[in-house]
Protein backbone atom coordinates (compact mmCIF):
# COMPACT_ATOMS: atom_id res chain seq x y z
CA UNK A 1 0.00 0.00 0.00
CA UNK A 2 1.75 3.62 -1.23
CA UNK A 3 0.50 6.73 -0.74
CA UNK A 4 2.45 9.29 -3.28
CA UNK A 5 1.79 13.63 -3.21
CA UNK A 6 3.17 16.54 -4.60
CA UNK A 7 3.74 19.80 -2.71
CA UNK A 8 2.88 22.59 -4.98
CA UNK A 9 3.74 26.09 -3.49
CA UNK A 10 5.07 29.28 -4.35
CA UNK A 11 8.32 28.90 -2.67
CA UNK A 12 10.88 25.90 -0.49
CA UNK A 13 8.65 25.86 2.97
CA UNK A 14 12.08 24.44 4.73
CA UNK A 15 10.58 20.80 5.14
CA UNK A 16 12.17 18.66 7.17
CA UNK A 17 11.49 15.19 8.61
CA UNK A 18 11.03 14.83 12.39
CA UNK A 19 10.99 11.82 14.08
CA UNK A 20 8.41 11.86 17.30
CA UNK A 21 8.63 9.38 19.74
CA UNK A 22 5.74 7.99 22.26
CA UNK A 23 4.66 9.98 25.27
CA UNK A 24 4.78 13.18 24.04
CA UNK A 25 2.43 16.01 26.03
CA UNK A 26 0.97 18.24 23.31
CA UNK A 27 -0.87 21.47 24.15
CA UNK A 28 -3.33 23.08 21.59
CA UNK A 29 -0.92 26.02 19.77
CA UNK A 30 -3.95 28.71 20.67
CA UNK A 31 -4.36 31.61 23.17
CA UNK A 32 -6.97 30.43 25.17
CA UNK A 33 -8.06 26.60 26.22
CA UNK A 34 -5.48 24.49 24.37
CA UNK A 35 -6.36 20.70 24.31
CA UNK A 36 -4.10 18.41 25.41
CA UNK A 37 -2.93 15.23 24.98
CA UNK A 38 -0.02 12.85 24.75
CA UNK A 39 1.25 11.31 21.93
CA UNK A 40 -0.02 7.38 21.61
CA UNK A 41 2.18 6.74 18.61
CA UNK A 42 5.57 7.65 17.14
CA UNK A 43 5.56 9.07 14.07
CA UNK A 44 8.01 10.27 11.37
CA UNK A 45 6.53 13.50 9.46
CA UNK A 46 7.35 16.37 7.23
CA UNK A 47 7.43 19.45 8.87
CA UNK A 48 6.88 22.86 6.78
CA UNK A 49 8.38 26.35 8.09
CA UNK A 50 9.61 25.25 10.94
CA UNK A 51 5.90 25.79 11.94
CA UNK A 52 4.01 22.21 11.80
CA UNK A 53 3.33 19.25 10.12
CA UNK A 54 1.62 19.20 6.76
CA UNK A 55 2.09 15.25 5.95
CA UNK A 56 3.47 12.26 7.83
CA UNK A 57 2.92 8.47 8.70
CA UNK A 58 2.98 7.12 12.24
CA UNK A 59 4.65 3.85 13.41
CA UNK A 60 0.87 1.95 12.56
CA UNK A 61 0.74 2.75 9.27
CA UNK A 62 -1.48 5.74 9.53
CA UNK A 63 -0.45 8.36 7.10
CA UNK A 64 -1.95 11.60 6.67
CA UNK A 65 -1.87 15.07 4.69
CA UNK A 66 -2.48 18.37 4.21
CA UNK A 67 -3.48 20.30 1.48
CA UNK A 68 -4.37 23.89 0.07
CA UNK A 69 -8.12 24.44 -0.26
CA UNK A 70 -9.03 27.75 -0.67
CA UNK A 71 -12.41 29.49 -0.95
CA UNK A 72 -14.62 27.36 0.96
CA UNK A 73 -12.71 26.18 4.22
CA UNK A 74 -14.12 27.51 7.06
CA UNK A 75 -13.16 26.28 10.49
CA UNK A 76 -15.35 28.99 12.33
CA UNK A 77 -14.49 31.70 14.66
CA UNK A 78 -12.68 31.02 17.52
CA UNK A 79 -14.87 29.98 20.64
CA UNK A 80 -12.41 30.17 23.40
CA UNK A 81 -15.09 28.16 25.48
CA UNK A 82 -14.14 25.29 23.47
CA UNK A 83 -10.58 23.45 23.57
CA UNK A 84 -8.57 24.25 20.38
CA UNK A 85 -5.66 23.23 18.41
CA UNK A 86 -3.63 25.21 15.57
CA UNK A 87 -3.67 24.17 12.19
CA UNK A 88 -0.45 23.25 11.79
CA UNK A 89 -0.74 20.66 14.38
CA UNK A 90 -3.93 19.18 12.79
CA UNK A 91 -2.13 15.95 10.78
CA UNK A 92 0.22 15.94 14.02
CA UNK A 93 -2.99 15.12 16.00
CA UNK A 94 -3.97 12.24 14.37
CA UNK A 95 -0.66 11.00 13.62
CA UNK A 96 -0.35 10.87 17.31
CA UNK A 97 -3.60 9.29 18.34
CA UNK A 98 -5.00 6.74 15.57
CA UNK A 99 -3.88 3.77 13.98
CA UNK A 100 -6.48 3.26 11.24
CA UNK A 101 -8.27 5.89 9.28
CA UNK A 102 -11.75 4.51 11.04
CA UNK A 103 -10.22 5.61 14.26
CA UNK A 104 -9.39 8.92 13.29
CA UNK A 105 -12.93 9.49 11.01
CA UNK A 106 -15.03 8.33 14.22
CA UNK A 107 -12.86 10.78 16.55
CA UNK A 108 -13.22 13.48 14.23
CA UNK A 109 -16.95 13.63 13.96
CA UNK A 110 -17.16 14.07 17.83
CA UNK A 111 -15.94 17.29 16.95
CA UNK A 112 -14.20 17.34 20.41
CA UNK A 113 -11.93 20.84 19.97
CA UNK A 114 -11.27 23.89 17.69
CA UNK A 115 -9.12 24.61 14.49
CA UNK A 116 -7.51 27.15 14.62
CA UNK A 117 -5.98 28.80 10.77
CA UNK A 118 -2.26 30.74 11.29
CA UNK A 119 -1.11 33.01 8.54
CA UNK A 120 2.52 31.70 7.01
CA UNK A 121 5.29 33.47 6.23
CA UNK A 122 4.35 34.05 3.01
CA UNK A 123 1.09 35.86 4.07
CA UNK A 124 -1.19 32.67 2.92
CA UNK A 125 -3.49 31.81 5.28
CA UNK A 126 -3.69 27.90 6.20
CA UNK A 127 -6.87 26.97 4.36
CA UNK A 128 -6.54 23.55 4.30
CA UNK A 129 -8.09 20.20 4.01
CA UNK A 130 -6.57 16.72 4.81
CA UNK A 131 -6.40 13.45 3.63
CA UNK A 132 -5.85 10.09 5.63
CA UNK A 133 -5.20 6.96 4.44
CA UNK A 134 -3.91 3.70 6.40
CA UNK A 135 -2.01 0.08 5.49
CA UNK A 136 -5.49 -1.12 4.91
CA UNK A 137 -6.22 0.51 2.18
CA UNK A 138 -9.15 2.47 3.81
CA UNK A 139 -9.01 6.44 3.00
CA UNK A 140 -10.99 9.72 4.03
CA UNK A 141 -10.47 13.16 3.31
CA UNK A 142 -11.82 15.65 5.85
CA UNK A 143 -12.73 19.27 5.01
CA UNK A 144 -14.31 21.99 7.39
CA UNK A 145 -17.49 24.19 5.55
CA UNK A 146 -19.06 26.82 7.66
CA UNK A 147 -17.39 25.61 10.87
CA UNK A 148 -18.28 22.12 10.62
CA UNK A 149 -16.59 18.92 9.72
CA UNK A 150 -17.55 17.22 6.48
CA UNK A 151 -15.75 13.66 6.28
CA UNK A 152 -15.57 11.51 3.07
CA UNK A 153 -14.56 8.20 4.48
CA UNK A 154 -14.24 5.20 1.59
CA UNK A 155 -11.60 3.33 -0.04
CA UNK A 156 -12.76 4.52 -3.20
CA UNK A 157 -11.51 8.01 -2.64
CA UNK A 158 -8.16 7.51 -3.15
CA UNK A 159 -7.37 10.92 -4.54
CA UNK A 160 -7.46 14.56 -3.20
CA UNK A 161 -5.78 17.92 -5.01
CA UNK A 162 -7.36 21.49 -3.97
CA UNK A 163 -10.78 22.87 -5.01
CA UNK A 164 -13.07 22.60 -5.69
CA UNK A 165 -14.79 21.13 -2.33
CA UNK A 166 -14.70 16.96 -2.22
CA UNK A 167 -18.53 16.45 -3.68
CA UNK A 168 -17.94 18.83 -6.62
CA UNK A 169 -14.60 16.74 -7.48
CA UNK A 170 -16.59 13.46 -7.10
CA UNK A 171 -19.12 14.59 -9.58
CA UNK A 172 -16.77 16.45 -11.56
CA UNK A 173 -15.00 12.94 -12.31
CA UNK A 174 -17.77 11.05 -13.64
CA UNK A 175 -17.76 12.83 -17.14
CA UNK A 176 -14.77 11.45 -18.14
CA UNK A 177 -13.82 8.25 -19.70
CA UNK A 178 -13.57 5.41 -17.83
CA UNK A 179 -15.43 6.88 -14.76
CA UNK A 180 -18.91 7.36 -16.31
CA UNK A 181 -18.35 10.08 -19.04
CA UNK A 182 -16.86 10.03 -22.47
CA UNK A 183 -15.33 13.06 -22.42
CA UNK A 184 -11.10 12.68 -22.74
CA UNK A 185 -8.67 13.38 -20.31
CA UNK A 186 -8.01 17.08 -19.22
CA UNK A 187 -4.52 18.24 -19.67
CA UNK A 188 -4.62 21.69 -17.44
CA UNK A 189 -2.79 21.97 -14.23
CA UNK A 190 -6.04 22.93 -12.35
CA UNK A 191 -6.32 20.95 -9.28
CA UNK A 192 -9.74 19.31 -10.54
CA UNK A 193 -8.30 18.32 -13.86
CA UNK A 194 -5.01 16.79 -12.10
CA UNK A 195 -7.57 15.12 -9.97
CA UNK A 196 -9.15 13.32 -12.95
CA UNK A 197 -5.51 12.61 -13.85
CA UNK A 198 -4.30 11.47 -10.57
CA UNK A 199 -7.50 9.10 -10.40
CA UNK A 200 -7.39 7.94 -14.02
CA UNK A 201 -3.67 6.82 -13.73
CA UNK A 202 -3.60 5.45 -10.36
CA UNK A 203 -6.80 3.47 -11.42
CA UNK A 204 -4.65 1.55 -14.10
CA UNK A 205 -1.57 0.44 -11.72
CA UNK A 206 -0.52 -3.21 -12.18
CA UNK A 207 -0.54 -4.71 -8.64
CA UNK A 208 2.55 -6.06 -7.36
CA UNK A 209 4.23 -7.79 -4.32
CA UNK A 210 7.77 -5.92 -5.16
CA UNK A 211 8.82 -3.19 -2.79
CA UNK A 212 11.12 -1.18 -5.28
CA UNK A 213 8.28 -1.43 -7.92
CA UNK A 214 5.59 -0.37 -5.94
CA UNK A 215 7.56 2.45 -5.40
CA UNK A 216 7.93 2.83 -8.76
CA UNK A 217 4.52 2.94 -9.84
CA UNK A 218 3.11 5.15 -7.29
CA UNK A 219 6.24 7.62 -8.04
CA UNK A 220 5.27 7.22 -11.61
CA UNK A 221 1.55 8.47 -11.15
CA UNK A 222 2.52 11.67 -8.83
CA UNK A 223 5.31 12.91 -11.35
CA UNK A 224 2.69 12.58 -14.35
CA UNK A 225 0.17 14.75 -12.13
CA UNK A 226 3.28 17.39 -10.73
CA UNK A 227 3.12 21.01 -12.49
CA UNK A 228 6.50 22.49 -14.33
CA UNK A 229 7.97 25.53 -12.97
CA UNK A 230 7.32 29.09 -14.94
CA UNK A 231 3.59 30.88 -14.93
CA UNK A 232 2.69 31.29 -11.49
CA UNK A 233 -0.44 32.27 -10.33
CA UNK A 234 0.34 35.00 -7.32
CA UNK A 235 -3.68 34.38 -6.01
CA UNK A 236 -3.41 30.75 -6.19
CA UNK A 237 -0.55 29.32 -4.37
CA UNK A 238 -1.66 25.29 -4.79
CA UNK A 239 -1.66 26.45 -8.71
CA UNK A 240 2.05 26.58 -8.55
CA UNK A 241 5.09 24.74 -9.57
CA UNK A 242 5.60 21.35 -7.72
CA UNK A 243 8.37 21.87 -4.91
CA UNK A 244 9.10 18.18 -3.45
CA UNK A 245 7.20 15.11 -4.35
CA UNK A 246 6.87 12.25 -1.61
CA UNK A 247 5.83 8.31 -1.34
CA UNK A 248 4.68 6.69 1.78
CA UNK A 249 5.06 2.71 1.44
CA UNK A 250 2.56 1.52 4.01
CA UNK A 251 3.21 -1.84 4.41
CA UNK A 252 7.20 -1.32 4.17
CA UNK A 253 7.51 1.33 6.44
CA UNK A 254 9.52 3.50 3.83
CA UNK A 255 9.27 7.05 3.47
CA UNK A 256 10.42 8.58 -0.25
CA UNK A 257 11.34 12.29 -0.80
CA UNK A 258 12.06 13.59 -3.95
CA UNK A 259 12.71 17.84 -4.44
CA UNK A 260 12.52 18.95 -8.01
CA UNK A 261 15.70 20.99 -7.60
CA UNK A 262 17.64 17.80 -7.35
CA UNK A 263 17.95 15.05 -9.30
CA UNK A 264 18.05 11.93 -5.97
CA UNK A 265 15.54 10.59 -4.10
CA UNK A 266 15.92 9.55 -0.33
CA UNK A 267 14.38 7.68 1.96
CA UNK A 268 13.89 6.91 5.50
CA UNK A 269 13.18 3.23 6.80
CA UNK A 270 10.42 4.27 9.67
CA UNK A 271 10.41 0.91 10.92
CA UNK A 272 14.19 0.74 12.01
CA UNK A 273 13.09 3.99 13.81
CA UNK A 274 13.37 4.21 17.82
CA UNK A 275 9.84 5.69 18.88
CA UNK A 276 10.10 4.49 22.41
CA UNK A 277 8.53 6.65 25.14
CA UNK A 278 12.43 7.08 25.90
CA UNK A 279 13.51 7.99 23.12
CA UNK A 280 14.24 11.68 21.68
CA UNK A 281 12.93 14.08 18.85
CA UNK A 282 14.62 13.74 15.81
CA UNK A 283 15.59 15.72 12.61
CA UNK A 284 17.18 15.44 8.94
CA UNK A 285 16.77 19.22 7.06
CA UNK A 286 16.17 17.04 4.44
CA UNK A 287 14.85 20.10 1.36
CA UNK A 288 18.04 22.17 2.49
CA UNK A 289 20.53 19.20 2.49
CA UNK A 290 19.02 17.33 -0.35
CA UNK A 291 21.75 18.07 -3.14
CA UNK A 292 24.42 16.05 -0.77
CA UNK A 293 22.07 13.71 0.40
CA UNK A 294 21.05 9.88 -1.82
CA UNK A 295 19.58 6.60 -0.69
CA UNK A 296 18.86 6.04 2.38
CA UNK A 297 19.24 8.52 4.84
CA UNK A 298 17.64 6.64 7.98
CA UNK A 299 20.56 7.36 10.41
CA UNK A 300 21.16 10.59 9.52
CA UNK A 301 18.81 11.80 12.12
CA UNK A 302 20.19 13.69 14.31
CA UNK A 303 18.47 14.52 18.14
CA UNK A 304 16.54 17.90 18.12
CA UNK A 305 15.40 20.18 20.54
CA UNK A 306 11.36 19.82 21.01
CA UNK A 307 9.56 21.21 18.36
CA UNK A 308 7.31 24.43 19.13
CA UNK A 309 4.14 24.17 17.13
CA UNK A 310 2.95 27.60 15.09
CA UNK A 311 0.04 29.81 16.51
CA UNK A 312 -0.89 33.24 16.33
CA UNK A 313 0.79 36.23 17.29
CA UNK A 314 -1.88 38.99 17.99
Amino acid sequence: MFVGRTQDWTERANSAFRMYPRGIERRGAVADNPHIWISKYGSLALSAYDEGTHEGVNEMGLSAHALYLAGETDFGKRDPRRPGIGVMQWVQYYLDNYATVAEAVAAQKNDAFQIEPLILPNGFPTLVHVSLSDKSGDSAVIEFIGGKPKIYHDKRFTVMTNEPTYDKQIENLKQYRTFGGDKPLPGERTPSDRFVRAAYYANGLPKTTDRAEGAAYMFSVIRNVSVPFGSPDPNKPNVASTIFRTVQDLTGDRYYFESTYAPNVVWVDYGKLDFSKDSTERELQVEKKILSLGGDVTNQLQPAKPFVFGMNKD
